[in-house]
């Protein structure tokens, strides 16, 4: 029995040393399928107007992922609703209801007046 307890122990110990140094070992990024993934330069031209407005990409990237659009301020709002619908696949290649819903918000606010419904 007294054997049995080093034998365990060294077996855990391996299994740890082996789980951490697979977890460093850098892999080398293959190259996404063509026409799957967007073009990185579309992708940054179609963020770029979000970019001078502090705080409105994570202001966006808070309301994927909570669903409360409450969260995004009337400068963002402006900003989104001039982006072309064509970028909207570009930005949010995973969650395509998510741009026109943004922007029906974004419009829907922007619409209504101050104090009123």
């Amino acid at each position: 029995m007294s054997r049995v307890t080093p034998a365990i122990f060294s077996l855990l110990l391996m299994a740890i040393y082996a789980a951490t140094a697979l977890a460093e070992v850098p892999t080398s990024p293959s190259p996404p399928p063509i026409g799957i993934l967007p073009n990185p330069n579309e992708v940054a031209k179609c963020w770029s107007s979000l970019e001078n407005i502090q705080g409105c990409i994570w202001e966006i990237y808070t309301s994927v992922f909570s669903g409360n659009l409450s969260g995004i301020g009337s400068a963002c709002c402006k900003a989104f609703i001039g982006i072309e619908e064509s970028c909207w696949p570009n930005m949010f290649p995973s969650n395509p209801f998510f741009p026109p819903l943004l922007g029906s918000t974004c419009s829907a606010r922007k619409a209504t007046p101050p104090g009123g419904n």
